[in-house]
């Protein structure tokens, strides 16, 4: 966390900041006490490994006031605990199934080796019921990441198993009063019960979205702010098929970081969009008066020609306890290289969506999952991915295993560079994204992240071969 210091002026995006009384350099503030985490125990004392048990099974939360709610949980917890590590640690998880349905658990935006990316359709992965598996791989990336199982994804997913793993780095300073917030969603009826969407055309097309919000478990829990003083949140979008579009009244923020890390240089950004499965690194400057708060929201979003906006939503309420000061940021450019895709095979993926026998079924390139062949690549070998939504509705677009960048109309990489695994692909749109397989061979799969599409279809796989 970023330490308290007399007052200072930051000239360029952040504008001139608030100032506040002198405070030690042992002083450290905690604005997320009130939605804290809880934080998986490492249990290997060596410094570059971290090593914990996980383990999924029923458990019952308080979500409405006064209210137990009976969930599935990874070791307890809503959402699940939070892992850290650092860049280049040996990750070891050990996990065990508590649950009456097999499961895997899929690291979501980790470079790991074929066998530890928990998708059971291949290999051993499947976790049966009173059994475990140890998930063992390294820590390539700072970023956050998350888990989630892949297999009855929907409902398990839906019904609390998801969870933060942030890999830091250890290069990096300290850029602002730190927070990870998971925002996700929960249906639950008036009694506080699990509630069972019907598994109707509408439901499918339209994804389920929860009617109760949470952040890291809670609904519209407090977050504490001194003006002037800078906080970093670490966001992931762990929802089976909400977005989020962030709004701070009167503030905008400087988005540093995304799905794999920081990017390529800062970005202002007013009102960030997050999809299904995406991540976000943002630092923003809370400005208000001592004893007063403000709301960050998430705005209406329009997920397809023929659906509703989504309801304008409090997320969290900040709450401003006093007031500090922000040393000037350090120069936060990353030296990212651009992937070349000239000369790049072209492989075509369209997300579509039909009807057979008055059921919805959704595919890539017209075929549903478990009907269709899959894509081939190399190791070593570049391609761009055309990914086009063929219907009136936006998919969260996600690629297990790799990264890739956005193209422009040109070919070129978008400025700032990012590298990403998960991008939102507007209705009737197309995107081109580029890609280089590096040497981790397998069978790889890519698919819509709003999870009604993808058990209906929308899921693909690549073998990426030697």
């Amino acid at each position: 966390m970023a330490m308290a210091r007399s007052c200072s002026i930051l000239v360029g995006m952040l504008g001139v900041l608030a100032c506040g009384p002198e405070s030690s350099d042992e002083t450290r503030f905690d604005p997320g006490k009130h939605l804290r985490l809880v934080e998986a125990v490492d249990l290997d004392p060596h410094p570059n490994v971290t090593s914990v048990k996980l383990r999924a099974a029923p458990a019952s939360v308080e979500i409405l006031p006064g209210i137990e709610t009976d969930v599935l949980a990874y070791s307890g917890s809503l959402p699940g605990p939070l892992i850290r590590a650092k860049r280049g640690d040996r990750i070891r998880i050990e996990f065990e199934n508590g649950m009456s349905l097999p499961t895997t658990v899929h690291w979501h935006g980790m470079r790991v080796p074929n066998d530890m990316d928990g998708v059971p359709h291949h290999g051993p992965l499947l976790v049966q019921p009173g059994a475990g598996f140890v998930y063992e791989f390294d820590a390539l990336d700072a970023s956050l990441f998350w888990y989630h199982p892949h297999h009855y994804s929907l409902e398990t997913i839906g019904a609390g198993l998801y969870g933060p793993l942030l890999v830091e780095d250890p290069d990096e300073p300290e850029l602002g009063d730190e927070v990870v917030l998971v925002l996700s969603d929960i249906s639950l009826d008036q009694n506080g019960a699990l509630y069972r969407h019907p598994n109707d055309r509408e439901t499918v097309a339209a994804g389920r979205d929860g009617n109760v919000v949470l952040v890291n478990g809670r609904m519209k829990p407090r977050l504490e702010a001194l003006s002037g003083r800078r906080q970093r949140w670490r966001i992931v979008n762990s929802a089976r098929s909400r977005y989020f579009r962030l709004s701070l009244p009167g503030h905008t923020f400087i988005q540093i970081g995304s799905d794999h890390g920081r990017i390529e240089s800062p970005i202002e950004v007013a009102e960030p969009l997050m999809v299904p499965g995406e991540r976000l690194d943002l630092l923003v400057e809370p400005r208000g008066e001592p004893g007063t708060t403000l709301e960050l929201r998430a705005l209406p979003v329009a997920r397809g020609n023929s659906l509703p906006q989504s309801e304008l939503i409090t997320l969290l309420e900040m709450e401003f306890v006093g007031v500090g000061s922000s040393p000037p940021l350090p120069d936060l450019t990353r030296p990212l290289a651009p992937i070349d895709a000239t000369g790049a095979t072209v492989v075509e993926i369209g997300l579509t969506m039909g009807e057979r026998d008055g059921v919805v079924e959704m595919g890539i390139n017209g075929i549903p999952y478990g009907q269709s062949e899959p894509l081939h690549a190399r190791v070593g070998e570049t391609q761009v991915l055309r990914v086009m939504s063929e219907s009136g509705f936006s998919h969260p677009f996600h690629l297990h295993g790799f990264v890739f960048q956005e193209l422009d109309a040109n070919g070129v990489p978008v400025r700032p560079l990012k590298l990403k695994d998960t991008i939102e692909v507007p209705p009737l749109s197309v995107v081109d994204l580029a890609v280089t397989y590096d040497n981790r061979p397998g069978i790889w799969m890519f698919h819509c992240h709003i999870l009604d599409h993808a058990e209906a279809g929308m899921m693909g796989e690549l073998v990426v071969s030697p």
